[in-house]
């Protein structure tokens, strides 16, 4: 093992400090429950003598006959208290795990979510992380309490008799050293048991996302047969695991009643007069030999079971593996600033930056000197291909520069910030905006958690939603999303603009803002997007050419590297060839003159045909601007 590498016992060990205080009162309350299984032994200890040795009537015994009932509810109530302290503990540490993991997976950003399998990222989230409630809940409390009991019991035993608790002593490790020899196979079984539940996790979501597709070329029946066969390798190493833990239990069993009955065959040769030693010199009497057989099973009891609960550790120790290397964070995380103030204007600089993703030889972005002045208005276009995500991934931190700078304006490098820190300064609008399940409030608050209705409302009167709003049955406590009201393609990229209007953000990423969108809706944003940009920095990534007109500069990007960057006009001027083709520009006069004709859903041919002609003629630009005709 590599020096100072953390281990998944010390990983888990370091966790428990989640756990907060329940902890410590799990193993108060089984200790307690000890010192009260020590009244219990005395109360059966005394009757027994008094009644037969002693010939004495019930009368003489009434003072432990209503201490035992006693003892024995308040050990039940202290049973309750130490499952309930150590359910509590074990929720909690799962809880701040799972925590950690979505905070860590949003650091990570989508570039690597895209990567994962989302039914193996779930099964991390989910399976793995519940895997820990049997080590927090059960055998580490239970670990500290086979340090107490069993020597609080061997206090108690030792001035009676001290043969018997040297039979105690030297019978206990037997169950420890049966635990380390379950332990030895079970941790593997239960890594194999994680491996394949992710693999049958990945295997059934691919089979449930492709059914239409399986269905429609009747291969269903066969890949439910796949299906049936991977369930069954999963329920093959699932009954392997609770085979060693019933082996192990049944093992357990056997020493502890082994030790029991050792100890009371050693009792009855006292009493028989076979054996004389180990009473310290004196008669071992009823009342002692009942005592210590009372006590006895509990001291086997607690190490019975840590060996029964000694399988949890072997999974939480699985699960630790899986999760250890996602929840480390980067080594240049602890070094980045904070600290940074974000300005209310805000532009940044790329230097010579060439930028790769992970595990690809060609460059995504190659060698790009960029400027974006605070205030500015860019528009980005390329084919596919070209860098345009790539650029946006840059500027967000999620795809960082392999070589080369980027820094603000004002010269603070970028790659000294923390991302959340840098993250802040930026709105972003995707493709496909998210409605998540909640109240509309919900889903704008996702932009500033401390927005008030009169701030919600205003950010909606921006992009045109407030007269929807106010027609929905209860307003911004509407629900939306799966089971809620349901949201156009256009109502949902507007709530994301709302969105950005709440953030405040001063630099906005914008990547196919009226992609799909009908003409109405994408007036509707182009309008918006003529508010922001009055006090904000904006780059758009396009492919519509009336987007283009919002732009104070246009790049151009291919194969990872910039083409040209100057005005509209100017490159107009520079490259007329590019727009002399009456295809080009008049498609998209047509889309602006069918846009304006349509009203209540009539026209709509008419719309798409001059929409399709549209794409058509920005998509025959760009190419021509990619094949180095404008540079």
């Amino acid at each position: 093992m590599t020096p100072g590498k953390t281990t998944p016992q010390r990983w888990l060990t370091n966790q428990a400090r989640h756990g907060g205080y329940w902890p410590y009162i799990t193993v108060l309350a089984g200790s307690a429950s000890t010192l009260l299984l020590f009244v219990q032994a005395w109360a059966i200890a005394t009757i027994t003598q008094q009644l037969v040795m002693e010939q004495a009537s019930f009368g003489d015994v009434t003072t432990p006959l209503l201490i035992l009932p006693l003892a024995f509810f308040a050990r039940g109530a202290l049973a309750w208290i130490k499952t309930e302290a150590a359910t509590h503990s074990a929720v909690k540490v799962r809880q701040a795990i799972r925590s950690e993991l979505l905070t860590r997976i949003g650091e990570l950003g989508p570039l690597w979510v895209r990567r994962q399998h989302s039914a193996a990222l779930g099964n991390r989230v989910w399976d793995q992380v519940d895997a820990l409630h049997g080590y927090y809940a059960d055998y580490r409390p239970q670990r500290l309490l086979c340090l107490v009991i069993p020597i609080l019991i061997l206090i108690a035993v030792f001035p009676l008799s001290w043969a018997a608790g040297l039979i105690l002593l030297i019978t206990a490790p037997f169950i420890p050293l049966n635990m380390a020899m379950v332990g030895i196979g079970a941790k593997h079984r239960h890594q194999a048991q994680f491996q394949e539940m992710s693999r049958m996790s990945r295997h059934f979501l691919e089979a449930l996302r492709g059914l239409p597709t399986l269905k429609l070329f009747g291969v269903s029946r066969a890949q439910a047969e796949v299906v049936q066969e991977v369930s069954e390798n999963f329920r093959v190493r699932s009954m392997r695991v609770l085979r060693l833990a019933f082996l192990s239990s049944t093992l357990l069993e056997f020493f502890s009643s082994l030790s029991i009955a050792l100890l009371a065959i050693y009792i009855g040769f006292i009493y028989l007069g076979h054996f004389e030693f180990g009473v310290w010199g004196r008669e071992l009497t009823l009342f002692a030999g009942m005592f210590i057989l009372v006590l006895a099973p509990n001291f086997y009891q607690h190490l019975r079971d840590l060996g029964t609960h000694y399988h949890a550790k072997a999974e939480a120790e699985a699960a630790a593996e899986e999760l250890m290397p996602l929840l480390a964070p980067p080594i240049q995380d602890a070094t980045r600033s904070h600290d940074w103030q974000v300005p209310e204007q805000l532009g940044v600089t790329l230097t010579n930056v060439t930028c790769r993703y992970t595990d690809q030889h060609s460059p995504a972005l190659d060698k790009i000197s960029l400027t974006i002045r605070p205030g500015e208005t860019l528009a980005v276009i390329g084919p596919s291909g070209a860098g345009k995500s790539s650029l946006l991934n840059l500027l967000m931190g999620f795809l960082p520069p392999e070589t080369g700078t980027l820094t603000t304006h004002d010269g603070v490098d970028v790659d000294s910030l923390a991302a959340t820190t840098w993250q802040r300064a930026i709105g972003w609008l995707g493709q496909r905006p998210t409605i998540l399940t909640g109240t509309l409030a919900d889903n704008l608050r996702l932009a500033d958690a401390e927005a008030d209705d009169n701030c919600l409302r205003q950010a909606l009167r921006e992009v045109d939603l407030i007269d929807w709003v106010d027609s929905l049955p209860e307003g911004l406590e509407t629900l939306v999303g799966d089971g809620g009201q349901p949201v156009a393609g256009g109502q949902a990229r507007r709530i994301a603009l709302a969105r950005i209007f709440l953030r405040r953000s001063p630099l906005l990423l914008l990547d196919e803002p009226t992609a799909s969108l009908d003409p109405a809706s994408e007036a509707h944003v182009i309008d918006a997007l003529a508010r922001l940009k009055q006090a904000h920095t904006l780059v758009i990534l396009t492919h519509r050419l009336n987007l283009l007109t919002l732009a104070d500069r246009v790049l151009v990007l291919n194969n990872g590297q910039v083409r040209a960057i100057n005005t509209l006009e100017d490159l107009h001027a520079t490259h007329p060839e590019l727009f002399n083709a009456p295809s080009r520009f008049a498609a998209g006069q047509a889309e602006n003159r069918a846009g304006n004709s349509v009203g209540n859903g009539t026209g709509n041919g008419t719309v798409n045909r001059a929409r399709n002609s549209t794409e058509n003629s920005a998509g025959d630009w760009i190419e021509d601007i990619a094949e180095d005709k404008y540079v």
